[in-house]
């Protein structure tokens, strides 16, 4: 990964480093700017040549004189950066800057030797732009001291009136720049003009700029190199770390694991550290559940066991056809308490799940429970089932089978503690933003140091006369299991009366709110 954020950072800087070495478009435009300049010049110069030679020849004549020549010296003298030629209409060169007037033939190359190491860099970038070209080279054409114009390009199409531009190449290998120029008197062509330059300046401009921005590219090419790589590493090594403590939680079942602190970082690495932590705690805390649940299920599952093989072995030492019996009947008590604390202990496993597969939706509370306080009249004959609030609908987001399975369980725990012909009171209402369901009961009440403890798994504690065995103790433990579920909670309280005696138990069960009613 940190390479990958390297090479996407690294790839602009790159990608135009490498452009430098393809400058055939700048360098075009160059040069024909210059040839324009060089051909505004030519053009001005063929002019006066043609103005001046008009007071010196006839107008028939399609030549150029002498006189002509001889004035125009000075403003060809002028022009030391260029190399000019003047040709007669027949074609024969009539003078030549260099050998004419002495001046020395303009360079056609200005050659630079590499005298220090950023002088042969510079070559070698040179030579690599070149190779990289994709431009045709120009044709090349040797400035030979032929008087004849067929040697020289442009220079018969411009005896013939037209004017033109080239770009060659010497002998030498360097740029020359040419225009070949009409010398018109009135419409009358008396001769042709061709302006030659050099065009290495252009290439050495070029080769200047090329190499001042390929410093300026390679520097920012090594900054920005560094800066990937320590952003890299600033975001690839708590990952790694995340990484590596993510395969000891699973390598150690979540236990006893210690995650890098990375939570304090304000970035989304904090948020995934925050989250990986989150996640190890409740892996922590549900493999200490898992622990305890199975420490649980063993204590519980050994209890009716060792009271079944107690049994069993008495069964065959006694010959009593009236204790055999009694063996018996604590043989099948046993068999059947077993029967119900496999099936509560396995209902309990797979709530979970259940939970997670569960279908939520929007539902009003108050009409779930009045359904249900209706549907378990008939089932309770002997206790009287009372339903207190619930005028107005109270919406909430729930698996209503499950809400339903927990005021199974509230029922079926407070009919545990009524007497015959009692009442068992719900009640449904809102409080604090939160929508509140009551179970109560006219029993004995909850101890005060057991009121949050009855929610615990295998809670032994039951009213007095109950046969031992006859509930799991289960049941509210998985009731707070699925209200955890739902973003709630569960609470227990004794009813007291004015004079502050106990007059039974009361169970809540306390559920968020939906936030928009059901259309």
């Amino acid at each position: 990964m940190g390479f990958r954020i390297i090479a996407m950072a690294v790839f602009p800087v790159g990608a135009f480093l490498l452009g430098l070495f393809y400058v055939d478009q700048y360098r075009e435009t160059v040069f024909a700017a210059e040839l324009a300049a060089l051909a505004r010049q030519g053009e001005t110069l063929a002019k006066t040549i043609g103005w001046t030679d008009a007071e010196h020849s006839q107008l028939a004549q399609r030549e150029i004189s002498a006189e002509t020549m001889n004035q125009a010296a000075q403003l060809i003298a002028s022009i030391p950066d260029a190399r000019i030629r003047v040709f007669q209409p027949d074609g024969t060169r009539l003078l030549d800057s260099v050998s004419a007037i002495g001046l020395a033939a303009p360079p056609s190359a200005i050659t630079e030797s590499p005298q220090n190491h950023a002088g042969w860099f510079r070559l070698l970038i040179d030579r690599m732009a070149g190779a990289l070209s994709s431009h045709e080279d120009y044709p090349i054409w040797d400035e030979s001291e032929s008087a004849a114009a067929a040697s020289y390009p442009g220079v018969e199409a411009a005896l013939d009136g037209v004017a033109g531009r080239f770009i060659r190449r010497d002998h030498k290998g360097q740029v020359v720049l040419g225009v070949a120029v009409p010398i018109r008197n009135l419409r009358v062509v008396r001769g042709a003009l061709l302006l030659t330059s050099s065009g290495a300046r252009i290439e050495q401009d070029v080769s200047a700029v090329r190499f001042s921005f390929f410093q300026i590219s390679l520097g920012v090419l090594v900054v920005t190199s560094m800066i990937s790589y320590l952003l890299s590493r600033w975001i690839t090594t708590p990952i790694g770390q995340l990484a590596r403590a993510a395969d000891q939680v699973r390598l150690a079942n979540a236990r006893q694991i210690t995650l890098p602190q990375l939570e304090r970082r304000k970035d989304e690495i904090g948020e995934l550290a925050h989250g990986i932590a989150l996640m190890t705690r409740e892996l922590q805390e549900r493999a200490r559940a898992t622990a305890s649940f199975a420490a649980d299920v063993a204590h519980e599952i050994k209890n009716p066991l060792t009271s079944l093989r107690s049994a069993v072995e008495t069964f065959d030492r006694i010959s009593d056809p009236e204790q055999q019996a009694r063996l018996l009947a604590v043989i099948q008590s046993d068999v059947m308490r077993l029967d119900r604390l496999i099936s509560d202990i396995s209902a309990a496993s797979r709530l979970d799940g259940d939970l997670t597969a569960a279908q939520y939706e929007t539902i009003d509370l108050a009409h779930l429970v009045a359904e249900f306080v209706s549907a378990r009249r008939l089932s309770f004959s002997g206790l009287s089932l009372v339903l207190e609030g619930g005028g107005a609908p109270i919406y909430a987001r729930v698996a209503g089978a499950r809400i339903v399975q927990i005021l199974d369980n509230l029922l079926s725990n407070a009919v545990s503690f009524s007497r015959d012909g009692g009442q068992i009171i719900f009640g449904i209402s809102t409080e604090a933003g939160e929508a509140m369901i009551s179970v109560a009961d006219e029993g004995v009440g909850i101890p005060e140091a057991k009121l949050g403890a009855i929610f615990d798994r295998f809670y032994s504690e039951r009213p007095i006369g109950e046969g031992f065995g006859t509930h799991s103790g289960l049941g509210l433990s998985i009731s707070r299991q699925i209200a955890h579920a739902h973003g709630g909670s569960m609470q227990a309280v004794n009813r007291k009366n004015a004079e502050g005696a106990v007059i039974g138990a009361e169970v809540r069960l306390l559920l968020p709110l939906a936030k928009n009613a059901p259309s």
